[in-house]
């Protein structure tokens, strides 16, 4: 019993050891300005001083959270770019790590197992982007972690339907949405397993008191945690599902060799960007969870009935993505407004590990043997060859490819599309060059952007020039994925693969 707690408190300790020593490595990506200008306005909006977070185009974004991320800013009256960023970065990975304890706890809800259950967090950690991203993303970091927290709720709501735990299923939910509207999916799940457990006797009628408490709740809550809404509820919740589920971006982006537009996305775009970007073995498992879940689901009622919670990964997992394809949602810069789904894969992923360790040998006991020795081993493997690259290419593990793929990644998939390289570049920049004046440009604004982390003396020496009249040119190839003509002075590289170049000009 000791040891059960210990080593989890061991691995959250680390975890949240690694994050304080890293949170001050990143860059500043397109977004990131963008969104804390959404948490000033909100400020401004909740203290009643403007109303300008109703005139911005990003207004439906993660205003909740975002607020939340301002209040240090405005506490301790941060100046600085790279005090503002930093805190925002720690921040946004305390959130994170807060998520990574929930999502032990709903695993430990669905495995029972208390070593299992560490299992998939720790397979989300050693998810490269995810991980870099748990620091600087403020969209789709925070909306995957409140998932996971509502999911959670929900799983002890209908496990045992109480007053306290509609409460804070209803808080947890309501703020969710209060990020993006696709938080309805949740109550949504809601009612399908509730009734779900009524069918399978898992539950009982009089129950239902609850679920209908538990609407009016997350209605409050929604409301409460959805500053746009205050005005106009229902014209702005209209708007709020139309612009969330086409967005008005059209900026062309690098996919499996071609330039294509968001608005014209196939199908597979999620699932091709899943397939390269998450470590090889976790696929492999998650591929024999859904298969014995199909399997176990068409041969016996009892495993729908025992397993509900597995179902409910299942449709977490693929409804909202045959959303957007049947809504033809607007989709871009890889799979990362799908985030959220992912909690979903790596428990299905876990469920498959448990049901191929625990199969029995019957007639053939050393062939099981050796598929159970294989599959530890591999596991092993994929947790040194993912750490390794980890380590090896920090604070750029966001650039992160599998085998699948392929030899020419730079040709044929966005490599740091939203520029966070730029920052060592423009350190770099500024040590190597001793000139009282760097006539320099950059390709797009994340270059702008990280001259946050410069001193002043050193930013006062960085002149932004058209690209005739200057020194340094710096790209990160976004919308560009052809090499410049000048030789590279400078390179960031990931694994051999040049995520932005600085070009000398004259």
């Amino acid at each position: 019993m000791y040891s059960k707690k210990l080593i989890p408190a061991i691995f959250f300790s680390a975890a949240l050891l690694i994050g304080i020593i890293s949170y001050k490595t990143y860059g500043i990506p397109y977004d990131e300005p963008v969104q804390r200008d959404l948490g000033l306005a909100t400020w401004a909006y909740i203290q009643g001083e403007n109303d300008s977070l109703l005139h911005l185009i990003n207004k439906f974004h993660d205003a909740a959270y975002e607020v939340f991320l301002t209040v240090p800013e405005k506490i301790f009256h941060l100046q600085t770019g790279a005090a503002i960023y930093h805190s925002r970065h720690f921040i946004n990975y305390l959130i994170f790590w807060i998520g990574s304890i929930f999502f032990f706890l709903l695993a430990k809800k669905i495995f029972i197992n208390h070593w299992l259950s560490l299992l998939p967090v720790g397979m989300l950690y050693l998810t490269p982007r995810i991980f870099a991203h748990a620091f600087y993303n403020s969209k789709d970091i925070p909306l995957m972690v409140f998932f996971i927290i509502s999911i959670y709720c929900m799983v002890i709501f209908l496990d045992h339907p109480s007053f306290k735990n509609v409460f804070l299923f209803a808080l947890a939910s309501g703020f969710l949405l209060g990020l993006r509207v696709v938080g309805i999916i949740v109550p949504a799940f809601a009612v399908i397993f509730f009734l779900w457990n009524l069918i399978f006797r898992n539950n009982e009628l009089r129950n239902l008191k609850y679920l209908l408490w538990y609407f009016l709740l997350f209605v409050i809550f929604s409301y409460a945690f959805y500053p746009v809404l205050w005005k106009e509820p229902i014209t702005n919740a209209m708007d709020a599902f139309t612009i969330m589920s086409h967005y008005p971006f059209d900026t062309r982006m690098l996919f499996m060799g071609k330039m294509i537009s968001p608005l014209e996305v196939p199908w597979y775009y999620i699932p091709v960007w899943m397939g390269i970007t998450i470590p090889l073995f976790w696929q492999v498992v998650f591929i024999a969870g859904i298969s014995l879940i199909v399997f176990n689901g068409i041969k016996s009622v009892a495993f729908l009935n025992h397993h509900w919670k597995i179902i409910l990964l299942v449709a977490w997992l693929f409804i909202p993505w045959l959303m957007v394809v049947l809504l033809h949602s607007t989709i871009y810069d890889e799979w990362r407004h799908l985030f959220f789904i992912y909690p979903a894969f790596l428990l299905i992923a876990v469920f498959g590990i448990r049901e191929i360790w625990m199969f029995p040998s019957g007639k053939h006991p050393l062939i099981f043997l050796s598929i159970k020795v294989s599959f530890f081993f591999l596991l092993i493997w994929q947790i040194m060859d993912v750490a390794s690259f980890m380590i090896r290419n920090h604070p750029h593990e966001y650039v992160y490819f599998n085998a699948l793929a392929g030899n020419n990644v730079g040709t044929n998939y966005e490599l740091d599309y939203w520029g966070l390289s730029y920052r060592e570049a423009l350190e770099y920049l500024v040590q190597h060059d001793k000139s009282r004046e760097i006539k320099a440009c950059w390709q797009n604004a994340p270059g702008y952007y990280n001259l946050s982390w410069l001193s002043p003396a050193e930013r006062s020496r960085i002149h932004e020039l058209p690209y005739d009249s200057c020194k340094y040119f710096l790209t990160n190839y976004r919308l560009h994925p052809d090499q410049y003509a000048h030789p590279g002075w400078y390179t960031v590289k990931v694994n051999n693969l040049n995520i932005l170049t600085v070009e000398k000009l004259h």
